[in-house]
């Protein structure tokens, strides 16, 4: 998962730009039971939200990255080719109540809604300043820079809400299966700046990562004519598709006509192909290709243009859950749940792995890893808490690499990490579910009578969002050490080797 940068202010933005994203006009149908004042709360679920991790990372870097590049907090976007293509004439329009207003009434938020806005600055970026090129650096502990937590701990099940000071919130109806950026996203166009996601018994939602608000609306419906929620989501790198994952099936849809129209690509037909649900997609850099996991623990490569299987691969014990490629194009990575291994493909020799990478996963939780940029790191999130950074850029021998840093950000599961494109910076979210556990022994229960059977009492869940600075000696904050007394209590280096 590759987090876009919301660095820069909507109000900064030039006025004369020219929407990007035309398919995703209020013109979009929208589904009227998704209105965000009739939608309850989220409950729960095993996949921890990282919607709101972006927005919260470009309100931090706003304040407290002053002395780094300020030119490298908006990375520019190539235009489309064919733009008259994203705005096509929409004959019959479902409008609800929620839909928002046309794209050059949106790019700046409402004025009653400036208190959220407070961690962006409205100021032009000055282009004075020196040309600094930052580089991850692994070679020491990474240094905290900002977190949230309080909200997060506010309810015992409190996994899908948002941030301490949210800079947005996007409320689904029900438990969030997966989320991706725009593959064209760019936060110095506000009108590529979009977020889908998917939800369990809801359609596919587009939000608009500046306003929040619900812009468009995807249905996929089964063979009875039912709605059907998509496990996976991904874009297509030129953004003209959005693929969605479903059981034996993907699904896509063109950004330029939301609704119910799509593609079906059968990944199982007369027993053979991909089985399972396919829970990740992810697409190739440089190939017209795309990757599909499946919790059929298989791994299958399918051709973009018409969806045709060009092999399928297996070797994980479980369910396979996040894939990413490496920038190159040549290597794939795969990670599944309760498998202890992440596996390196070379698809230019596919046959077995290229070798593994050693983590803790115990449960079915999805546990996200990612790629720096260059290509050279690696970063995992464990069951355990501890986040471990391998340097996958050198050739392996042996079969299986050893991290170059670990470290602890807290001691509940860090189910999700993302760096961040252009700038040093690692983001985690911790948290799982958990449940009950029996009283301790009879007698306890004779001495305190209002024990019930089951309890939480000795279970300290830590639902956190933090920001780690991962530049090495070059850290423009001098915050960095400076927790609020609600916040964690302290990083521990688990293992480093040079």
């Amino acid at each position: 998962m590759k987090s876009p940068e919301l660095l820069s202010a909507p109000g900064s933005l030039p006025s004369d730009q020219t929407p990007a994203l035309a398919h995703l006009s209020p013109q979009a149908s929208v589904d009227k039971n998704t209105d965000s004042e009739l939608m309850s709360p989220p409950r729960g679920g095993d996949d921890q939200a990282h919607m709101s991790t972006d927005a919260v990372a470009g309100s931090t870097v706003a304040q407290q990255l002053e002395q780094g590049d300020p030119a490298s907090l908006s990375v520019p976007l190539e235009e489309f080719s064919t733009p008259s293509e994203l705005n096509p004439p929409i004959e019959e329009q479902d409008f609800s109540e929620n839909v928002s207003l046309p794209a050059e009434e949106t790019n700046r938020p409402d004025t009653e809604s400036g208190e959220a806005m407070d961690g962006v600055s409205e100021d032009p970026v000055p282009d004075h300043e020196g040309d600094t090129i930052w580089n991850y650096n692994f070679s020491q502990l990474p240094r905290f820079l900002s977190g949230s937590w309080s909200e997060f701990s506010a309810q015992p099940e409190n996994f899908l809400k948002g941030c301490k000071a949210p800079v947005l919130r996007m409320v689904e109806g029900d438990t969030i299966y997966d989320y991706c950026w725009y593959s064209l996203m760019s936060s110095a166009q506000p009108d590529t700046s979009y977020v889908a996601s998917s939800s369990r018994e809801n359609p596919i939602h587009i939000w608009d990562a500046f306003t929040g608000e619900l812009r468009a609306s995807f249905r996929a419906y089964n063979h009875l004519d039912e709605l059907t929620a998509a496990h996976s989501l991904c874009f297509s790198t030129d953004g003209s598709q959005l693929f969605c994952g479903f059981n034996r099936t993907v699904r896509v849809f063109s950004t330029s006509r939301p609704g119910r129209d799509c593609e079906v690509r059968a990944t199982f037909v007369k027993k053979q192909g991909q089985s399972g649900i396919i829970s990740c997609i992810a697409f190739s850099p440089v190939q017209p290709l795309y990757a599909c996991g499946s919790y059929g623990r298989s791994l299958g490569l399918y051709a973009w243009d018409d969806g045709s299987l060009l092999t399928l691969l297996g070797g994980h014990q479980g369910g396979i859950t996040h894939i990413c490629f490496h920038p190159n194009g040549n290597l794939l990575f795969s990670g599944a749940r309760k498998d202890a291994e992440l596996l390196c493909w070379d698809l230019r020799q596919a046959a077995h792995p290229l070798w593994s990478l050693s983590r803790e996963v115990t449960t079915n939780q999805r546990i996200y890893f990612d790629v720096d940029p260059s290509g050279q790191f690696l970063v995992s999130g464990n069951t355990s808490g501890a986040v471990s950074v391998w340097d996958v850029s050198g050739a392996c021998s042996d079969g299986n690499l050893e991290p170059v840093l670990s470290f602890l950000p807290q001691r509940d599961c860090t189910n999700g990490v993302s760096l961040h494109p252009s700038l040093p910076l690692l983001a985690t979210a911790s948290g799982q579910r958990v449940f009950p556990e029996p009283a301790d022994s009879e007698d306890e229960r004779e001495q305190e009578p209002d024990l019930p059977l089951l309890s939480l009492r000795h279970v300290h869940p830590e639902c956190q969002l933090q920001l780690w600075w991962c530049g090495g000696h070059a850290d423009p904050s001098s915050r960095g050490d400076q927790q609020g007394p609600t916040g964690p209590s302290g990083t521990e280096a688990v293992g480093m080797s040079s």
